[in-house]
C-alpha cells in the first residue's frame, strides 16, 4: 500500500458520466488525495507513483452494501483487516458492515470501535447498527445515537423481523433523523426448515424447501408497513419474482424504496446443486433458472439499485460436513464485479453496472458520491473490465474460503483503488 505525495495514472478511460472526462482516455494526476489535473500526457519532475497499465479503466470508488466481517466474536471467520483486504481486492474503497457479530453492533461505542478498528486502511467501514437489542426482536435499540456517530443504516442482518409493530415503530423511529432501515425477508416459520431452493432440485436431493413464498410475504407486509409509515426501507438481497413485481410497484407510487440482490445470484441458479457443496448453501437460496433472469431483467430495467456481496466467511468446520449441519453463507467481496461485468457486460452499459456497486449503493445510504474531476478527493476504483482471469484458492484475502467459484473463470477484474491519498494494487 502505497502513501506518495504524487500519484499519476496514466492513459486511463473514465468511467463517471459525473465527470466532463466521461468516456475518455486521459492522465489523472492525483495529489496529497486530491485530484490536481485530468489532462493528455501529464508532465511532471517531482518524485511521484506512477500506473502504466494496458486497457486501465478508472471509476467512482465501488462500495459494497452488504458484508460481515466477525469482529468483534468471530475473529475465526474475518476480522476487520482481512475483510477490508478482501474487499480492497475486490475494488471496493468502502463496505457497509452488518452488525450480526457477538456482542452485536447495537451501541455508540460499538461504532465508534469499528471506525477505531479501521481508521488506518485505505478502505471506508461504514457499520450499521442492529434494530432490536441482541437481535432478539424484543426492544429497539437507540438508532438516533448510533446514527450520531456513524451508524449509516439500521438492520438485524439474516434475521427477518417478524414482529410487524415492532418494524413498524422502527420504520416510524427513523423518520425524525432520516434514517434507513433494511430488512432481509425471509419468514421464519415458514422457511422454518429450507435448506435449498424449492423445486425439483430439493426434491431430488431430498433437502426441505425453501419457497419464495417465504421471500414473498414478508416483502408485501414491508411495502404495506412503508406506506403507512412513510418512512424509508431497503430490502437486502431479493430473490424472487413476486417481490420484483411488488418492487416495481413500490417505486411507481414514489414510496422510498430501494433494494439490492446478492451477486451470487445473477451467476448461479439451483441447477448448480449436482452434488452436495455446502458452498453453494446460501440464504436467500440460489433460485430456479426463469427467477435468476427475472433478476438480471429487474437489474436492466431498473427495479433492482444495486448488487451486493453477501459477503458471508464460515470456518471450514462448519461447511465442510453434513449438507443439512452446514451453515449458510460464502464470501463474496472479491467476485462481485467480476460476476456481475461476466453476466452483463453484453446487456448493460459499462455505465450502469459501476452505478450497481458504486453511486446506487451511496445514494442508499445517503453518502456523498465520489467524482472523478479536479479539485475532488480521489476515491477511485481501477480495473480492466475485459480482461479474462480465473479466480485462485490461493490468491483468496478473506480468512475463510467458502466459495463456488474457485477456478472459475471471469472477464474483468479490479486492479486497485486509491483513497485517502493512499493506492494499492491487486494484481
Amino acid at each position: 500500500m502505497e502513501n506518495m505525495k504524487h500519484i499519476i495514472l496514466r492513459n486511463v478511460k473514465i468511467i463517471d458520466p459525473q465527470s466532463i472526462h466521461h468516456n475518455k482516455k486521459k492522465d489523472i494526476l492525483i495529489e496529497n488525495g486530491i485530484i490536481k489535473k485530468i489532462e493528455n500526457n501529464i508532465n511532471f519532475t517531482s518524485p511521484f507513483f506512477e500506473t502504466k497499465i494496458k486497457n486501465l479503466h478508472v471509476s467512482p470508488g465501488w462500495l459494497d452494501l452488504h458484508a460481515r466481517f466477525g469482529e468483534p466474536g468471530f475473529e475465526y471467520r474475518e476480522n476487520i483487516q482481512s475483510g477490508l483486504n478482501a474487499a480492497a481486492k475486490g475494488g471496493f474503497t468502502g463496505v457497509v458492515a452488518m452488525p450480526s457479530t457477538d456482542p452485536p453492533i447495537e451501541t455508540k461505542a460499538d461504532i465508534l470501535f469499528l471506525h477505531k478498528k479501521a481508521n488506518n486502511h485505505i478502505v471506508d467501514i461504514m457499520p450499521t447498527g442492529c434494530i432490536t437489542k441482541k437481535c432478539k426482536q424484543e426492544e429497539l435499540t437507540e438508532m438516533y445515537d448510533m446514527y450520531l456517530n456513524g451508524a449509516v443504516a439500521f438492520t438485524d442482518d439474516k434475521k427477518t423481523i417478524s414482529n410487524t409493530m415492532l418494524i413498524n415503530n422502527a420504520l416510524e423511529y427513523v423518520k425524525d433523523f432520516d434514517g434507513l432501515i433494511m430488512n432481509s425477508c425471509v419468514d421464519p416459520y415458514l422457511n422454518q426448515f429450507g435448506q435449498i431452493n424449492e423445486s425439483i432440485t430439493s426434491t431430488k436431493m431430498g433437502l426441505s424447501p425453501s419457497p419464495e413464498l417465504a421471500e414473498d410475504l414478508v416483502i408485501s407486509r414491508d411495502l404495506s408497513l412503508l406506506r403507512y409509515t412513510k418512512s424509508k426501507l431497503h430490502l437486502s438481497t431479493i430473490s424472487s419474482k413476486t417481490s420484483l413485481k411488488e418492487i416495481k410497484k413500490a417505486k411507481h407510487e414514489k414510496l422510498n424504496i430501494s433494494s439490492d440482490v446478492a451477486a451470487y445470484n445473477l451467476i448461479l441458479d439451483d441447477n448448480a446443486f449436482n452434488n452436495f457443496n455446502s458452498d453453494l448453501k446460501v440464504m436467500p437460496p440460489l433460485r430456479d433458472e426463469t427467477t435468476r433472469l427475472a433478476l438480471i431483467k429487474a437489474i436492466i430495467n431498473g427495479t433492482i439499485d444495486a448488487v451486493s456481496s453477501d459477503h458471508t466467511p464460515i470456518e471450514i468446520e462448519s461447511k465442510k460436513c453434513e449438507f443439512k449441519e452446514a451453515k449458510f453463507g460464502m464470501i463474496g467481496l472479491e467476485t462481485v464485479f467480476p460476476i456481475i461485468n461476466t453476466v452483463l457486460k453484453d446487456k448493460l452499459e459499462l455505465e450502469k453496472i459501476i452505478d450497481l456497486i458504486s453511486i446506487n449503493p451511496r445514494k442508499i445510504i445517503n453518502q456523498k458520491i465520489p467524482k472523478i474531476q479536479i479539485n475532488e478527493e480521489a476515491n477511485i476504483t481501477m480495473f480492466d473490465p475485459h480482461k479474462a482471469w480465473t479466480y485462485k484458492e490461493s490468491e483468496i484475502a478473506s480468512i475463510s474460503k467458502n466459495t463456488p467459484f474457485i477456478n472459475y473463470n471471469f472477464i474483468g477484474k479490479p486492479l486497485g483503488i486509491i483513497n485517502k491519498g493512499r493506492i494499492l494494487m491487486s494484481r
